[in-house]
């Protein structure tokens, strides 16, 4: 207040107005009215100061709008404003400081826009949505902010011409300015930003946006506008970020015009851009596909129109944006060659990129660009070829073990290949080069190894070793090495569950509706005919036989009856579109499909994760299913009925009758009780 005293006695001074004219009378009478705890000497002070012009723009707008000074509206001109903050230096707390029509910032008002005043920053935004056209550059009805450019084309080009530099904290590349506070070349991504609280979260943190709830964090930001919801005032779906007292409210209910809707179909925006999910998918997949030589852009023809139709479409975006098989896909794609199971395998010999080239290749192949193949043996064939590079010295010997022995034994399966049948394969060539370097660090060459050798390199290690067993015996065969007896592998006898947790963890995968419903039928499968995961995974829907109301399932020679309770579960996991997705190349013959790629089977690990998230103990359950199984039939029937090996089912017989557990009945479906579950107890 000192300092407004001060400048009205220097404006006196200077030949200002020594009386009081009836314009500032009347601006004062105004101010006086509108502020009725106001001294009227400090109102005649504050209005000294003003010239008068200033004074007869503050007389009109008052004139017409009485609570400009308490309401806060954004229709006050400049003259306005500044009576405004000089009341409000002066100590009058009452008055409101008008804020932008657009933003709900106060900021200085200078531009006038339907509706009231807007500060600089949102009168620049409307200019350059206002300015909209076709871009020169990619041809899109954008607005154009620069020379005829949208503001993604322009932002390229001038970061073509700026100078690149190392950015001082990450390492890369980019065009840096540098920090006010330490002084470092910094880019924009490192930049640090003033953190503010998030009025969602009430965390500090660097703030992306102000809406009319406040200023709001990136996380808060990405989480209101990716997950809209009804309005509480209109009832419209929008991304809400205002409030009406405790209630969230969308834009346009409160105040302001930032609604967030697509511009094409008026859905709610994603957090992205303008345009809905749906609506941007096709402008992003023609943008990836298009410019791509025309022999891998027509091969990739049925994969870009299986993204255009994705039931979700965000994630679409997503890996189009964000994953590394997109970008391996970029990559591969513009050097014109087609792109074949071959060209994809020489990418895994690349170190690190081996699950990278594995999602690629699922999603090509389920989307018909590539032939299906049998992967295990590729794999297998992979890893052969890596070993063996490692270890050139012994070449002669692995490459010949490996493709003379392991791969024809695996391609001569009857059964389909599964991932346990990669692991031993592996496990039996890694045992192998195991012995040959422990032989060379003792001087020994292969056929210099004896028996003695053999125990003591097994004694000195863990019983891994004993995988050794199948390359000494193919070594003997074919006069490599001397004929020496390696023991099998011991393994711990199996422990079965109590019979009455055997019962309950069944009834939960038979009724539990609260199970996901693969689990329960998985679950099921192993506690009612003791199947390995590796095995449930590779069903086929063609296992599922049907005669009248009677349902069975072929695990072996022999179809097992199953009890009604699982066969309805069978069927609707096996039914018409229960495991497909839209864009599919074709119905998958799984009866577990693999997520990424239908055309195989889901994957042993993440089926068994997923039994173990559930509470279902695969190795006990799967014990006491076989020692019931055993007990009611000969070692012919059991081998023939559960696909297992004769000398498999006896060891399973010798346990059954020692063991004598009760075998697990399932009353009908209409009488069943669901028993409570009783915890996981293990046998002595």
């Amino acid at each position: 207040m000192d300092n407004i005293v001060a400048v009205a006695q220097d404006h006196r001074r200077e030949g200002g107005v020594t009386g009081t004219s009836p314009l500032q009378a009347a601006v004062v009478e105004q101010i006086v009215a509108s502020l009725p705890e106001l001294e009227q000497d400090l109102a005649e002070q504050v209005v000294s100061t003003m010239h008068g012009r200033m004074r007869r723009v503050v007389h009109d707008h008052l004139t017409a709008h009485p609570d400009t000074l308490v309401s806060g509206s954004s229709l006050a001109p400049p003259a306005v404003q500044r009576l405004i903050q000089a009341l409000a230096d002066a100590g009058v707390d009452r008055v409101q400081a008008p804020t932008c029509h657009r933003c709900r910032r106060v900021r200085p008002l200078t531009n006038v826009v339907e509706g009231g005043r807007v500060c600089a920053g949102c009168f620049g935004a409307l200019v350059y949505a206002a300015a909209v056209g076709v871009c020169r550059e990619c041809a899109r009805t954008r607005p154009l902010p620069a020379q005829g450019l949208c503001s993604a084309c322009y932002g390229r080009g001038r970061s073509k011409r700026a100078s690149k530099t190392t950015c001082e904290e990450c390492g890369q590349n980019r065009v840096c300015q540098r920090s006010r506070t330490d002084g470092r070349l910094l880019c924009n991504t490192c930049r640090p930003r003033p953190a503010e609280t998030c009025a969602l979260c009430d965390n500090s943190a660097q703030v992306l946006a102000r809406w009319p709830v406040g200023p709001v964090c990136v996380n808060c930001y990405a989480r209101v506008r990716n997950n809209p919801a009804p309005c509480s005032a209109c009832g419209s779906t929008r991304a809400l970020i205002g409030r009406n007292g405790s209630e969230p409210i969308c834009g346009p209910c409160a105040g302001t015009d930032i609604d967030y809707v697509c511009k094409r179909c008026a859905a709610p925006a994603g957090s992205a851009g303008s345009l809905c999910d749906r609506c941007a998918l096709p402008d992003e997949v023609a943008e990836f596909f298009g410019t791509l030589p025309a022999v891998p852009r027509q091969q990739l023809r049925p994969f870009a129109d299986r993204l255009r139709r994705a039931d979700e479409p965000r994630a679409a975006r997503s890996w189009l944006k964000h994953s590394d098989a997109a970008r391996l896909l970029a990559e591969m794609a513009p050097c014109g060659a087609p792109l074949t199971h071959e060209a994809l395998d020489a990418v895994c010999l690349q170190a690190g990129r081996d699950q990278v080239v594995t999602n690629l290749r699922d999603t090509l192949v389920d989307a018909g660009v590539l032939p299906p193949r049998d992967e295990h043996l590729t794999v297998v064939e992979r890893r052969f070829v890596r070993l063996i590079a490692k270890h050139p010295e012994f070449a002669d010997h692995l490459r010949a073990y490996g493709y003379g022995s392991v791969l024809p034994r695996l391609r001569e399966r009857e059964r389909p290949a599964t991932e346990y049948v990669v692991g031993w394969a592996i496990a039996r060539m890694s045992a192998a080069i195991q012995l040959l370097v422990w032989a060379r660090s003792q001087g020994l060459a292969l056929d210099q190894v004896t028996q003695d050798h053999v125990d003591q390199w097994l004694a000195d290690g863990p019983s891994t070793r004993h995988n050794v067993r199948d390359f000494m015996v193919w070594a003997a065969e074919n006069q490599r090495a001397q004929p020496v007896l390696v023991p099998h592998r011991k393994k711990p006898a199996p422990v079965g569950m109590r019979a009455s947790t055997h019962w309950g963890t069944l009834q939960r995968c038979l009724r539990d509706e609260t199970l996901p419903l693969e689990v329960r039928v998985a679950g099921a499968i192993v506690l009612f005919y003791g199947q390995q995961v590796s095995r449930v995974v590779a069903l086929q829907r063609t296992a599922i036989r049907k005669s009248g109301e009677d349902t069975s399932l072929l695990l072996g020679e022999t179809p097992v009856p199953v009890p009604p309770p699982l066969a309805r579960l069978i069927t609707e996991l096996a039914g018409p579109g229960s495991n497909d997705e839209p864009g599919t190349s074709a119905a998958t013959v799984w009866l577990f499909p693999h997520p990424r790629n239908h055309t195989r089977h889901q994957s042993a690990a993440s089926l068994t994760d997923q039994l173990n998230a559930y509470g279902i103990d695969i190795k006990s359950g799967r014990a006491t299913a076989l020692m019931n199984a055993a007990l009611g039939a000969s070692v012919d029937e059991l081998s023939a009925k559960l696909g297992i090996h004769r000398i498999t089912a006896a060891e399973w017989k010798r346990r059954a009758s020692k063991a004598r557990t009760t075998p697990p009945t399932v009353p009908p479906h209409r009488t069943a009780t669901i028993r409570p579950r009783v915890p996981a107890q293990s046998r002595p």
